[in-house]
């Protein structure tokens, strides 16, 4: 008999699951499942103790939904890549295996380690099996004239959805039960956190739950999203990030989800609107890691880079992280982050641009620090929106973009909701003046528990922009 084992991952779903789909598709063969789970690599790339938690409790949740479908989840603990790959092929060899299954991930790391299983797993005569599941399109159709990944968004989304069109994604559907197996039991699993680190109320747990959200997003918010999008007190975007980052739940599902329900829009229509946009930069980026996997190796796409001195100024880098920097945007957005583990996508790139324009701090800190707290931490989304923020990535404006706090925080929490709800010392401020405390402050002559601005924005602004062009100046010159 034919003995399959599916690999997880990120893929913690039966639906949608090319790997599970495929290795399930022989109704004859015995299919059981493996995670290896890597604390202390995941401690060693400071994975946040929030994600560590929530993949726990998916586990979980992933074993009982197999165990519906007659599957064994084995679980076992390594301490690196080089242990689970030796783990791996041993328990191919122990459980008489014949066919192994995964998903690609696609980190330069991750990308080795599967190249030499799959490299020894041939030499002893198992097939592996591998598939670009967290995809909508395989990178080998999105290219550019010179046969290389796009650099350039823009660029990348009129492609990508050409090929949409012409060749839309299919879902797979969750495999029926195997016929039941001797001693299919529920497996053991267990590693530090297992309580919950995490808000499990806004970050429920289990594939339904994610799937839920997404309807629910679909059915009350997706018409608003566009003009409501950007307020981080209105709460109208999906919050589907933690679960797309663990493979919860698929990109294809979000779309197919959103053409069933929003059955009266053109195809067209639905793949150039506003929320599915957010969907194709997640694609974007991790196109991105396929083509350029140096950016795994704390490089930037942009060589001009490398002439930037950057500031060290471990007092001002610890303000921005503790939410202390005296502009109440940033602080409210960075204690959101402290405190759940997620982030507001708007401030996300304020907190940021403030971080690398305005204190003038190296973005791989920044990156480094988003990484350690959040839950729906991902290497390529992180990485690549970090380059962003700091202009040496793949915004492809001809001038260094920054975004003002001030003006921020007038256009996007205009009344102040956001940050007197994470800012409770401000409560007391006045709402047109909420953006300026220290003013309001040194006119009433009111003493607040809140700093006074740790820089002045515009002289900041004026020092950072003629580093940036003289670093780009110096690059022309060599």
């Amino acid at each position: 008999m034919q003995k399959n084992l599916i690999w997880f991952r990120n893929d913690l779903r039966l639906y949608d699951n090319t790997a599970l789909y495929e290795a399930c598709k022989l109704k004859e063969a015995k299919v059981i499942s493996l995670y290896i789970a890597t604390p202390k690599q995941w401690k060693n790339h400071c994975v946040s103790s929030k994600k560590i938690s929530f993949i726990h409790h998916h586990l979980h949740s992933l074993r009982e939904s197999l165990f519906h479908l007659n599957i064994i989840l084995h679980y076992y603990e390594s301490t690196d890549f080089a242990h689970s790959i030796k783990y791996l092929i041993n328990f191919c060899k122990n459980q008489k295996i014949n066919n192994l299954f995964y998903n690609y991930e696609y980190e330069i790391n991750e990308r080795h380690r599967d190249f030499l299983i799959k490299k020894d797993l041939s030499q002893i005569g198992i097939s592996v099996h591998g598939f670009h599941d967290r995809l909508l399109v395989s990178p080998k159709y999105i290219k550019n004239q010179n046969n290389e990944a796009y650099k350039v968004y823009s660029f990348f989304k009129k492609k990508i959805i050409s090929h949409l069109l012409t060749q839309p994604p299919q879902c797979f559907p969750t495999p029926i039960a195997r016929t039941l197996q001797k001693n299919c039991f529920l497996n053991h699993i267990n590693f530090d956190h297992t309580s919950f680190q995490f808000n499990q109320h806004i970050f429920p747990i289990g594939e339904n739950k994610a799937i839920d959200r997404l309807k629910y997003f679909l059915m009350h918010k997706y018409d608003d999203y566009s003009s409501k999008r950007n307020f981080p007190f209105l709460d109208n975007t999906s919050i589907l990030s933690p679960y797309l980052s663990l493979g919860i739940i698929s990109s294809r599902t979000c779309l197919m989800t959103l053409l069933n329900i929003k059955k009266d829009l053109a195809f067209n229509t639905i793949l150039y609107s506003c929320w599915f946009n957010q969907i194709l930069w997640r694609e974007f980026y991790y196109h991105l890691l396929i083509g350029y996997p140096y950016i795994c190796k704390n490089q930037s796409l942009s060589i001009w880079e490398k002439n930037i001195v950057w500031n060290k100024n471990i007092d001002h880098f610890n303000a921005w992280k503790s939410g202390n920097t005296g502009y109440p945007i940033v602080d409210a957005g960075m204690r959101q982050l402290n405190e759940l583990g997620w982030m507001h996508n708007r401030l996300r790139m304020i907190t940021a641009s403030f971080l690398v324009k305005n204190l003038f701090i190296n973005w791989r800190k920044g990156e480094k620090y988003f990484i350690s707290r959040l839950i729906d931490g991902d290497f390529a989304l992180n990485n690549g929106g970090w380059q962003w923020s700091a202009s040496i990535g793949t915004d492809s404006t001809p001038y260094i973009r920054f975004l003002n706090p001030y003006l921020q925080s007038k256009n996007f929490d205009k009344s102040g909701h956001f940050i007197k709800q994470f800012i409770p010392a401000l409560k007391i401020i006045p709402t047109h003046e909420i953006h300026t405390p220290h003013i309001w402050s040194q006119k009433n002559n009111y003493k607040i528990n809140y700093p006074k601005p740790i820089v002045n924005f515009k002289e900041s602004k004026k020092k950072s922009l003629l580093i940036f062009y003289k670093a780009r100046l110096n690059n022309k010159k060599k």
